[in-house]
């Protein structure tokens, strides 16, 4: 069961369509999320998507004996179709299930799953499907540029660097932010060579959360303004959600501090979080880590009552 992970522009310099035309068989990727889904399932192999004989399929939709009389029944005719099955973690059990206890092989064939998103049915079947398994990792926070790069060599942009500072300043590190920034830049500047920095901060206003930001506030215990700030802001649920997952990740690291240890340079921040971890107790810091938990769940889930909450926890500071 071959099995590989990249970041979304080593795969793109390692492989210039998304499969091998001349390597027939049964595919798994798994993405990050769907705009990087789909800028790499557009690097389809042209031969295979003009064939016509190349399909794309809901995972919802797929059962076993789909399965079975497309890849498993001798066609009279010998149609040999090939297929691309989208929002693959929707995939039904039983397929799921069939896909485990069956082995399938495929000559002259491509069955492509496509996960828009990270599953766990992604990696139960790799541990039990002989296929290619192929994971698109999210890029990390520090990783902005090549983000934003990745994402404007999609629509064929190529920004002056003044342009590319402020969208990193300005919106946040997420392919739904590049791709909606891109998406309109291209529309006014097409190319993007010229690219003016006045008019796209007309275009684009700043709505990025500076989590660095943020939590330097709280970490020196000033929780009243750290939630004042955050619940009197229109921010979207993804972004709220991004803050309270990077804010535990914060808090466990001022809970222990050993991890500085280990390091011959220690950056700014890591100097803040053993600043500012004196001035906490283990138990202050788990409990509101227990707190951004609860409130991740909520941002995830799209919860309306979130703002209350913020409200509240900005009310209980005083």
């Amino acid at each position: 069961m071959p099995s590989s992970k990249w970041f979304p522009w080593d795969f793109l310099k390692a492989n210039q369509e998304t499969v091998n035309p001349a390597r027939p068989g049964i595919y798994f990727f798994q993405f990050c999320d769907e705009f990087i889904s789909h800028i790499l399932l557009e690097l389809m192999p042209k031969k295979l998507v003009d064939s016509g004989n190349f399909f794309k399929v809901n995972a919802a939709e797929i059962t076993p004996d789909w399965i079975e009389e497309k890849f498993k029944t001798i066609s009279l005719f010998g149609n040999n179709e090939s297929y691309l099955v989208i929002e693959s973690q929707n995939l039904p059990l039983k397929t799921k299930k069939w896909l485990e206890e069956n082995p399938l092989s495929i000559a002259d064939q491509f069955l492509i799953f496509s996960f828009s998103k990270p599953s766990k049915n992604f990696d139960q079947l790799s541990k039990k499907v002989d296929a290619e398994f192929i994971r698109i990792d999210a890029p990390r926070f520090w990783e902005g540029l090549q983000h934003l790069e990745f994402i404007c060599n999609y629509f064929k942009l190529t920004l002056p660097m003044n342009v590319k500072n402020y969208l990193l300043a300005s919106v946040e590190n997420s392919s739904y932010e590049f791709f909606q920034a891109a998406n309109l830049i291209s529309l006014y500047f097409p190319g993007g060579t010229d690219t003016k920095l006045e008019y796209v901060q007309k275009l684009i206003r700043p709505s990025k959360l500076d989590h660095f930001q943020l939590a330097n506030l709280f970490g020196t215990k000033k929780r009243s303004h750290f939630f004042g700030m955050i619940s009197s802001k229109d921010i979207e649920f993804e972004q709220l959600r991004s803050l309270f997952t990077f804010m535990q990740g914060h808090l466990f690291k001022m809970l222990d501090t050993s991890y500085c240890e280990g390091k011959s340079r220690l950056s700014k921040y890591d100097r803040e979080i053993q600043s500012h971890a004196k001035a906490w107790t283990a138990d202050e810091l788990q409990r509101e880590s227990r707190i951004f938990g609860e409130l991740e769940v909520e941002a995830k889930s799209k919860s309306p009552l979130l703002k209350n909450r913020l409200r509240l926890e900005y009310l209980s500071s005083f």
